[in-house]
């Protein structure tokens, strides 16, 4: 099969599942500064941050340290979203999430904003989580778990978990809830140090509890593989809020300039709308 053909294929497993894997994207001496740096930003956060994000683990801005900009902009990744039929991506934001050992779960979810919109019901994905794992995972060390074709179709937990990214989540304060329970369709998605999990920020998903005594690191990042054919209202929100980047030193904002979106119309900025309506069936 060409390569050609296997990203045929993976974008259909993307638009028809909601995710995709894309094996050995890092190069290691990447991926090693990847670990470096996620490890610094990780050993300078307060106990309190762990605490209150004891579901995710962390949940540190990339925007911390300028380094990421070379995440954002590497190469291989912008490639494989340009054969998978996205060559005009733009980028948003990201974190270092990593779980410590001996963690629970992290609650089931979905990322989309834009539920107020009717483009938010049809096939187009708008947004899409890339993620870089550090080492290995597994379902014993907390890897990535989906409800496959759920960013399409609705699920039970749309329904029982009404509300996600709230404290009481994430400081995994009610272990019982709804939002940590395995499903019996839940799918595991584990992976190498160094592949690339790319989905759709509609599609249902969380981890397995960290049963190890290691840490279980992922950056996520977040791109924007049809911002040109979006509804104004949501480039205008997509543009209004990346003034972090000016942050940056000089080289690093020219490595991600061509990726931060802009908008030049008269749009207001969608309202956001983290729950999906009765128009997801």
């Amino acid at each position: 099969m060409t390569r050609a053909a296997n990203f045929h294929d993976t974008r259909k497993q993307l638009l028809r599942a909601g995710y995709c894997v894309l094996e050995q994207i890092l190069s290691p001496e990447m991926l090693e500064r990847v670990r470096v740096a996620s490890n610094d930003l990780i050993a300078a956060q307060p106990a309190e941050h762990f605490d209150r994000y004891k579901s995710t683990g962390s949940m540190i801005s990339v925007y911390n340290d300028p380094f990421f900009a070379e995440l954002v902009a590497y190469q291989p990744a912008l490639d494989a979203l340009d054969s998978l039929g996205f060559p005009d991506s733009r980028w948003t934001s990201g974190f270092v999430i990593s779980k410590p050992g001996h963690s629970p779960p992290l609650f089931w979810h979905q990322d989309w904003w834009a539920w107020n919109d009717p483009v938010s019901y049809t096939d187009l994905p708008l947004q899409l989580f890339l993620m870089y794992y550090l080492v290995d995972t597994s379902i014993e060390n907390g890897c990535l778990r989906v409800i496959a074709g759920s960013h399409r179709k609705r699920h039970r937990i749309h329904d029982s978990v009404h509300t996600t990214h709230n404290e009481e989540l994430s400081r995994a304060t009610d272990p019982s809830h709804p939002a940590y329970q395995p499903m019996p369709e839940d799918r595991a998605v584990p992976v190498r140090a160094g592949d690339l999990v790319i989905g759709d920020a509609r599609l249902l998903h969380g981890s397995f509890p960290n049963r190890t005594r290691e840490r279980r690191t992922v950056i996520t990042l977040w791109y924007h593989p049809n911002f040109e054919i979006s509804p104004p209202p949501i480039q205008s929100s997509l543009s209004r809020d990346q003034t972090q980047v000016s942050s940056w030193p000089p080289q690093a904002q020219k490595l991600v300039q061509n990726l931060v979106p802009t908008y030049d119309g008269d749009a207001e900025p969608l309202e956001w709308k983290r729950v999906p309506g009765p128009e997801l069936k």
